[in-house]
């Protein structure tokens, strides 16, 4: 997991850094999943990648093309915000990560990317998360690390 930082705000000791890390309320889930804080103007998306040889789409970024095998061939994207529940599930434990049970998961299918990704379910109740419903990307807390920080990651919610 990668502290965030502010890219408007610079450092002149290792111990500033330091404070001002600690300072902060969040860390992202993991590097490179998805741009945040977001600069005025962009919009929230994933960061992905499309094999420019066979034109499949890989989210999380891939390095090689597992379809095509081809190296050195692929470009990030920014996916879609909405979405499609494919498929979902509710969990009734606790997760290992950290995540309070029940809470649901499962597939959104962006047929603007032709892709499938796998996200949690947020903003309404588990159980009612239902293949065919329109999501959208929100990114939110996930759980929290040892110092009491927020750990954030993306997931969906319902468009109303």
């Amino acid at each position: 997991m990668s502290q965030n930082t502010s890219p408007a705000r610079s450092f002149t000791s290792a111990v500033e850094w330091r404070d001002f890390e600690m300072s902060q309320s969040w860390e992202v889930i993991q590097e490179g999943l998805f741009h945040y804080p977001l600069d005025p103007g962009q919009k929230l998306a994933l960061i992905a990648n499309r094999c420019t040889g066979c034109g499949k789409a890989f989210f999380p970024r891939r390095s090689l093309c597992p379809h095509c095998f081809e190296e050195g061939v692929l470009e990030d994207i920014s996916l879609d915000h909405r979405g499609i529940i494919y498929a979902s599930t509710v969990v009734h434990i606790p997760s290992p990560a950290g995540i309070k049970a029940p809470y649901a998961y499962g597939y959104v299918q962006i047929p603007k990317n032709q892709i499938r990704i796998f996200a949690l379910f947020t903003g309404a109740d588990p159980f009612t998360f239902k293949p065919g419903q329109e999501v959208e990307l929100v990114v939110e807390p996930v759980s929290e690390n040892h110092q009491g920080q927020d750990i954030i990651g993306y997931k969906f919610k319902p468009i109303t």
